[in-house]
């Protein structure tokens, strides 16, 4: 049985938990803290530039992407996302309902610096684009920094840095999965021969 000293007492709602309890099982709080974590700043790293939103090209539009292949470099972790949907990027915070679709939280998304609310991903026309929410530690494209609340559009195999946790990101399309659908196969003319032969005979 265990003894009511060791339990774990949640500073937010005074509720008790169990040794080892990340979350409060009354309010969400993250135990380990004491309460709900804080993104910390990380130093700003040497030669940081600022990128600029791409202005669309004509002829440049692709087929809606319909899916999006999220590699996590720090952990190795790959997640398969819908991109019908606009996608959170973030941490998971229960207390204050952030519940973000990519969740970065198990893959030490605070040590690397994201915030809760770190940046969202949505397409428009068939383009990819990711914008900032002004997070603490800033969203990165292919090494510039993103100016908070503007979108950048991005495309398949780009990568992108919430913090300095690094993701790489395959877009899948629905063009992309019909092209890799298999034609059917067209008669062979020595078949279409010898079924003529066959026909003949039988006349």
């Amino acid at each position: 049985m265990t003894s009511k000293s060791s339990q774990v007492i949640c500073p937010s709602c005074g509720a008790e938990n169990l040794p080892g309890t990340l979350f409060c099982v009354q309010c969400g709080t993250y135990l380990p803290s004491g309460g709900p974590l804080r993104t910390e700043p990380i130093p700003d790293q040497e030669d940081e530039q600022s990128a600029r939103p791409p202005r669309k090209k004509e002829g440049d539009a692709q087929a809606r992407a319909i899916s999006l292949e999220v590699d996590v470099t720090n952990s190795g972790r790959k997640v398969l996302l819908s991109a019908e949907r606009e996608i959170l990027v973030g941490r998971l915070d229960a207390a204050h309902g952030i519940f973000p679709e990519l969740d970065l939280t198990t893959d030490g998304g605070l040590e690397q610096g994201v915030s809760r609310r770190h940046a969202r991903i949505y397409t428009r026309d068939g383009t990819c684009f990711v914008e900032d929410l002004d997070s603490t530690n800033g969203t990165f494209l292919n090494g510039e920094r993103l100016t908070p609340y503007l979108p950048y559009a991005f495309q398949d195999g780009d990568e992108l840095m919430f913090g300095t946790m690094h993701i790489s990101v395959r877009i899948h399309s629905e063009s992309e999965r019909q092209g890799s659908a298999v034609a059917p196969s067209a008669p062979d003319e020595a078949d279409e021969a010898d079924e003529a032969s066959e026909e003949e005979a039988l006349s």
